[in-house]
């Protein structure tokens, strides 16, 4: 019998626990990158609004949501304490035992939220997603860095609440935390897949998180009437973070694993460019993407 996750009520007030980030969580995570354990690199901080207020999309990796908290730690070391973004979480997570009460306390909230984005509470005016999902962070090891095809739901987000967004690149995490087996078996029972772990602890790591210019959406309500648009600036924002990380995860062991087993790399599939409205300023970052990538955006 399918198991169904029920979400919180919509008047619900997210609150995220600043105390447990600051005299917990941060200071664990700066211990570790003292004892050279972890490393810790933030490139583009410039481009995190000083607001905070951003739709911030990014790829994901590892069989827990450690992404996320580095991510955080990065907005939070560009705009100080109290500045940490929600996270679009899926339900299934939310529910277990343990993990789903602590990592709403980190900033986690239901992704089924975000399906109307005009009834959010108005707190959540910066949310960070993960638009490959599920599949993003249950894909094992020798598919690392080879990200799924994004869903363009974030881009709806954006545009009902006037927010830019942000594409991020966060590089770390498939080696920190690497998935050794896609397991489905219990889709069925939980609602998800999920990732069986190659190791239970996470392994040391170099993270890296790269903030891109932000991409501000032209004439937004068209956009929330016009599939193939959002569409259009999902893949963009998805261009965007794979060309970061064919540049960037050369230097990490489990990408060259995951060209090895690919059979090397190939040239980019062509996406839609976006409009001069939507187009971030500057120049995107250079590198092709690694093999497996596919291209564009899936889902509503």
């Amino acid at each position: 019998m399918e198991r169904m996750v029920a979400a919180p009520p919509w008047d619900a007030v997210p609150e995220i626990d600043d105390m447990l980030w600051e005299e917990k969580l941060v200071p664990l995570v700066e211990r570790l990158i003292r004892a050279r354990y972890f490393s810790f690199e933030v490139e583009g901080s410039e481009h995190v609004p000083a607001d905070g207020r951003a739709v911030f999309a990014q790829n994901h990796s590892g069989w827990f949501p450690l992404d996320a908290f580095f991510v955080g730690l990065a907005i939070r070391r560009a705009l100080g304490p109290c500045r940490t973004p929600f996270f679009a979480t899926a339900e299934a997570a939310l529910a277990l035992p343990v993990v789903g009460p602590f990592i709403r306390r980190v900033g986690a909230v239901p992704s089924s939220w975000f399906r109307r984005p005009e009834r959010l509470p108005a707190r959540i005016r910066a949310c960070g997603f993960f638009p490959e999902g599920v599949p993003g962070n249950t894909k094992p090891f020798w598919e690392a860095y080879r990200m799924r095809p994004w869903n363009r739901g974030f881009v709806r987000v954006a545009a009902a609440l006037d927010l830019p967004i942000v594409p991020v690149a966060v590089l770390g995490g498939e080696e920190c935390l690497p998935v050794a087996w896609t397991v489905r078996l219990l889709e069925p029972l939980v609602g998800s897949a999920f990732g069986l772990p190659l190791s239970l602890l996470p392994l040391p790591a170099r993270w890296r998180v790269v903030f891109h210019p932000p991409v501000r959406i032209g004439n937004p309500r068209g956009v929330l009437t016009d599939g193939a648009r959002s569409a259009q600036i999902a893949a963009g924002v998805r261009a965007t973070v794979a060309a970061t990380l064919a540049r960037d995860a050369r230097r990490y062991p489990l990408a060259r694993i995951s060209s090895w087993v690919e059979g090397g790399l190939t040239a980019p599939a062509p996406h839609p460019p976006l409009r001069q409205a939507e187009a971030p300023p500057g120049r995107a970052p250079r590198g092709r993407p690694l093999a497996g990538i596919p291209g564009g955006a899936s889902g509503p």
